[in-house]
């Protein structure tokens, strides 16, 4: 892969997550946001930690915890 297919492959996954997020409840106004919190949670996991789906959704519902006001 070269650095374009990368960073297309980059905003496709922001995309999912965004449909992630939605699924999970998120109002549509506060989307980005919640990616951006997202983010943060997985730059604070340790670099031992596997990362697989069930982290991710393990994140998600953290962030659903930690911050209802931007869920329905």
């Amino acid at each position: 892969m070269n650095d374009k297919e990368y960073e297309e492959l980059a905003l496709e996954i922001i995309d999912m997550l965004g449909v992630a997020f939605h699924f999970a409840g998120a109002k549509s106004q506060h989307i980005k946001e919640l990616i951006d919190i997202y983010i943060n949670e997985v730059d604070n996991m340790s670099d031992n930690e596997e990362f697989t789906q069930a982290i991710i959704i393990t994140i998600i519902n953290n962030v659903k915890i930690k911050y209802p006001q931007y869920f329905e």
